[in-house]
């Protein structure tokens, strides 16, 4: 009895003690790591591969569908929506996004909404951006409260970004 309580003790420590990108199993750390504004802003471009959390029913982005952005990070994370954009190519349609980079971490929420006249229809990109230019989250359409930009039933997609420029 004495060495369970003595382990789950030091388990409890460890945990308490973690923080890394890179957590224990089992134990949630706390972020991705510091970015700075430089960082954030700047051209990103984004692959999605659907999940099954949701159906895909009708009109969803194909596994492997890249859509490019453009982020304007301010100095207190918020994303300046007058000139971030993105595009979801061939189309060269240019589309406002808006959101923010928590710099102390990270973590992102990003809005693509489906065009400048429509702000009722987005999708929401959430996960983690990094100091080294990667990006790793989910991105859901649509995003909660709006309407889908893409999916008729709405879809999930596994995200990984990296920024070009």
């Amino acid at each position: 009895m004495r060495a369970i309580v003595l382990c789950l003790t030091l388990a409890a420590f460890v945990g308490a003690c973690e923080n890394s990108a890179d957590p224990l199993i089992g134990f949630p750390g706390g972020g991705g790591g510091a970015i700075t504004q430089v960082q954030a802003t700047g051209n990103w471009s984004f692959s999605v591969r659907k999940t099954t959390t949701l159906a895909c029913s009708g009109g969803s982005l194909a596994d492997g569908q890249v859509l490019t952005a453009h982020i304007d990070v301010l100095s207190d994370g918020s994303v300046t929506s007058s000139t971030s954009s993105w595009q979801n190519p061939p189309p060269v349609t240019v589309r406002p996004l808006s959101g923010l980079v928590r710099l102390s971490d990270g973590f992102t929420d990003l809005v693509f909404f489906a065009s400048t006249g429509n702000t009722a229809s987005g999708m929401e990109l959430r996960g983690t951006m990094s100091a080294a230019g990667s990006f790793t989250g989910t991105m859901t359409d649509p995003a909660p409260g709006l309407s889908p930009v893409f999916s008729v039933g709405g879809c999930e997609y596994s995200t990984t970004g990296t920024k070009t420029s």
